[in-house]
């Protein structure tokens, strides 16, 4: 099912209604937390010996999380040592009762005060770090006492597991606010954050593990403005078997808008991604010199001139669907191909590579489109498209995803480490399948023909785009699985669609990556 993502101000509403409208105590949900936290660190101790575990507290909630956890890991005969990284005194509410509850136990926590202090504690001989000083509402950078306890705990080498977040990152945009704890496993509750999903702060939160402490499922924001990470079983209703007389009309015509004289291949990948994606008919539109080069050795697709808006408008009788861009050019004909196309057909298209860059610019055309539109920009053409630097894009991708779904009503895939998939409603889906090796020329065109094959076949442009960047980073991860990820090729991953697309339909076979790891609600690493 699909994982729920949320902001830091989305869960804190989910806390307070649980606690003060529905009525579940907070010391409940603070000791299902502390209790999840204590059998992380748990699986990571090693067996026959007596384990040594060091606590670090902050004053907030979080540190409750962590007082009940020492407590668990306690009375389970380890050695623990809670440092507390504030007063006593000015603990609160549940996090100050788990904190009297150890002190009666016999534990009592060393109270931090400076960094002389914090020398005295030997992290190098302990067996695993839990860190519990930050948790989501941290938005400032950290500094003093704080920094110098993070950047002990990071250099004394040991295994790390984080209470929510891993100290010091930014809840939201998963920034790294001054420094941060580099975990080996977070634990969650009730949903998960971006800073899980959002780098740099997804490479420090190592595996992640979502818990149910108890939050009323209803209370978490579902529906048109939600925002959650798609998993396979989200999409396997998409993928049913086909009937046994079925046949190529039934599984749509897509038409491909592609190429240009030095950039034929571009064109072969989409048309090639879109015929192991499942369209029935592929047909690639280009200009005469294109074809000989793109449509050649056999290939499963056909090719049609088109060099003027009248020859593509005619093009489109009889298809389902639009794929715009891979090496298309921009020059005077693919410019006035894309607005054709763009503004005008009244047929689902997905725009990627120079049919973007061809509306840098006009973006207003999108505004009257006829049919439904999905993008799909890497953060350089989002950036161009919206007037801002590589940079900025990728310090709030969020952000520049809804806009541009935003304000051209088109479904929008921002490309990337986990790619976000936005739609006009507000709705901002996460996609973490995929792998660095599809870092390389052409696996975006191979995007572009997928989402353009779903939309043939009569996927709702939504779905199509969750679907087809979900089920790319499988190609991509079973690929790299298959050959490892340096030198990974656009044709490795189209070779690898039928694999996937059998494990969605429920036939013998699976849509996991051989050796890679495939993301899953509860190990979400």
């Amino acid at each position: 099912m699909a994982v729920p993502v949320l902001t830091a101000a989305a869960m804190r509403e989910v806390d307070r209604t649980t606690v003060e409208e529905i009525g579940i105590p907070g010391a409940v949900l603070m000791e299902q937390a502390g209790r999840a936290c204590a059998e992380a660190v748990e699986s990571l101790l090693p067996d026959g010996r007596v384990a040594r575990v060091v606590v670090f507290c902050g004053k907030g909630n979080n540190g409750g999380d962590g007082f009940v956890a020492a407590r668990y890991l306690l009375c389970a005969g380890n050695e623990v040592e809670v440092v507390l990284l504030a007063e006593a005194d000015g603990l609160k509410g549940s996090a100050r009762a788990n904190y009297e509850i150890l002190e009666r136990l016999g534990l009592h926590a060393r109270v931090l005060r400076d960094e002389k202090a914090l020398a005295e504690i030997d992290l190098a001989a302990c067996d695993v770090v839990l860190d519990a000083i930050f948790g989501t509402g941290l938005s400032s950078e950290v500094r003093g006492l704080q920094a110098a306890a993070i950047a002990a705990i990071n250099a004394s080498g040991r295994p790390v597991v984080a209470v929510d977040l891993p100290s010091g990152l930014e809840a939201d945009s998963g920034r790294v606010l001054g420094c941060a704890v580099d975990a080996v496993q977070a634990v969650t509750f009730g949903a998960l954050k971006r800073a899980h999903l959002l780098f740099p702060g997804a490479e420090l939160c190592g595996d992640v593990s979502l818990v149910d402490i108890g939050f009323p499922p209803q209370l978490i924001p579902q529906g048109p403005g939600s925002c959650w990470l798609v998993t396979d079983e989200d999409l396997r209703p998409h993928f049913r078997p086909r009937a046994p007389d079925a046949h190529k009309g039934h599984f749509g015509h897509l038409l491909v808008l592609a190429g240009s004289a030095d950039k034929p291949g571009a064109a072969a990948l989409c048309c090639r991604a879109a015929v192991r994606a499942g369209a029935g008919l592929v047909t690639l539109g280009a200009a005469p010199e294109v074809l000989p080069r793109a449509v050649a050795g056999g290939v499963e697709f056909m090719g049609q001139a088109i060099e003027s808006p009248e020859a593509l408008q005619a093009a489109c009788q009889g298809k389902q669907a639009l794929a715009i861009g891979p090496g298309l050019g921009t020059d005077e004909r693919a410019a006035a191909l894309v607005r054709e196309a763009v503004g005008s057909l009244d047929l689902p298209a997905v725009v990627d590579a120079d049919g973007l860059n061809n509306l840098v610019g006009r973006l207003d055309v999108l505004s009257g489109a006829p049919a439904a539109r999905v993008l799909t920009p890497h953060p350089g053409e989002m950036a161009r498209l919206m007037g801002a630097s590589s940079a900025e894009v990728q310090i709030d991708r969020p952000c520049y995803a809804l806009r541009l779904a935003d304000q051209t009503s088109a479904v929008v895939v921002l490309k990337g480490a986990h790619t976000l998939v936005a739609d006009p409603d507000g709705t901002l889906v996460f996609v973490v399948t995929g792998n660095p090796g599809m870092a390389s020329g052409g696996t975006g065109d191979v995007l572009t023909g997928i989402i353009g094959a779903f939309l043939a076949q009569g996927m709702e442009p939504f779905d199509a785009a969750c679907a087809g960047a979900h089920i790319h980073g499988l190609a991509g991860d079973r690929a790299a699985g298959r050959r490892g990820q340096r030198g990974l090729a656009a044709a490795d991953l189209i070779s690898c669609l039928p694999d996937v697309l059998r494990g969605f339909e429920g036939i013998e076979g699976s849509g996991e990556a051989d050796g890679a790891s495939v993301s899953d609600p509860d190990d979400l690493g």
